[in-house]
């Protein structure tokens, strides 16, 4: 019997050499991609958030036609789940008349899609009388959201009724009593800016394994309005944000223009101020992406 070595053949060498390159080709690729999931996130897609922002309106009768002409477009568009007013209905200063809440009221009901509000400083703290003017938006405003079917379970702190909470496709949803103007009470604006810290503190802290983002909804500019008023709430907002780790968007009203910021020390936090008056913005949140948040500003046009 003769001896004989076992050599491997050219062309399988070559086969061996284009797979293993292959793979490496995938993983690099796949590790590289920004675009991708997050961290930790299971292979199954979850299905993207869609809701409209509007606020600071309706001002004046111009306004008040232009906010009905968007609803209309808006219950066209079917592009949203749901919508939320972020305060403000009228013109601050003066005497608050009943009769305007109502006919806001009458009006935010054409939308066909669950509404939501939080409370503005013109309706409010604005008020000649401030206790009537929070009395009469209990009445047309308070839970607004009950006058629609709308799936997720809705909580209402129990200290504060006013801010509302739920979860959809595990990204938190928060709504709050922030207002801005003058503080008429010290001991209230304490009390209740603490009130609300302490929710969205808690909340997080009990959501933060079942969801993957938050939205947080308020009225008042809070950095360019006196960052020091409102420091007993962003305090705990950005001391609970931080320790939450995951992509946080505060919107407001209040302003009338546009900012996308991150000025508080949890980069996590994305701040946006909406345009407000009778415009609206699409906010779409798909946490299969790193950065969850997509901006439409352009989508009723």
């Amino acid at each position: 019997m003769s001896n004989s070595t076992c050599t491997s053949s050219p062309s399988i060498s070559k086969t061996i050499h284009v797979f293993l390159i292959l793979i490496v080709f995938i993983l690099y690729s796949c590790g590289d991609n920004k675009n991708s999931r997050p961290k930790g996130k299971s292979v199954q897609e979850i299905t993207p958030v869609s809701f409209t922002a509007i606020g600071d309106v309706p001002y004046n009768e111009e306004q008040r036609d232009s906010l009905i002409k968007m609803i209309s477009k808006h219950n066209a568009t079917k592009a949203s789940q749901f919508v939320v007013h972020l305060g403000d209905i009228k013109p601050g200063a003066g005497t608050c008349d009943e009769a305007v809440y109502q006919d806001v009221h009458g009006i935010l009901r054409e939308f066909n899609v669950p509404t939501f509000i939080v409370l503005g400083d013109n309706e409010y703290n604005d008020c000649e009388d401030p206790e009537q003017g929070l009395a009469y938006w209990n009445e047309y405003f308070l839970h607004f959201n009950e006058n629609w079917a709308f799936e997720p379970v809705v909580s209402y702190q129990a200290e504060r009724t006013e801010n509302f909470s739920w979860i959809k496709n595990r990204v938190l949803f928060i709504g709050t009593n922030l207002v801005g103007s003058q503080v008429h009470d010290s001991i209230e604006w304490q009390n209740r800016l603490t009130q609300n810290g302490q929710w969205v503190k808690k909340l997080l802290e009990e959501q933060k394994n079942k969801v993957n983002a938050m939205v947080l909804f308020g009225h008042a500019n809070m950095v360019e309005a006196g960052p020091e008023k409102f420091k007993p709430f962003t305090d705990l907002f950005v001391s609970a944000a931080r320790s939450f780790g995951k992509p946080v968007l505060m919107v407001q009203g209040d302003g009338h223009f546009w900012i996308k910021d991150k000025p508080w020390s949890a980069q996590n936090i994305t701040r946006l101020q909406i345009d407000g008056r009778d415009t609206a913005v699409k906010i779409t949140v798909d946490t299969n992406l790193e950065y969850p948040f997509l901006f439409d500003r352009e989508f009723l046009n």
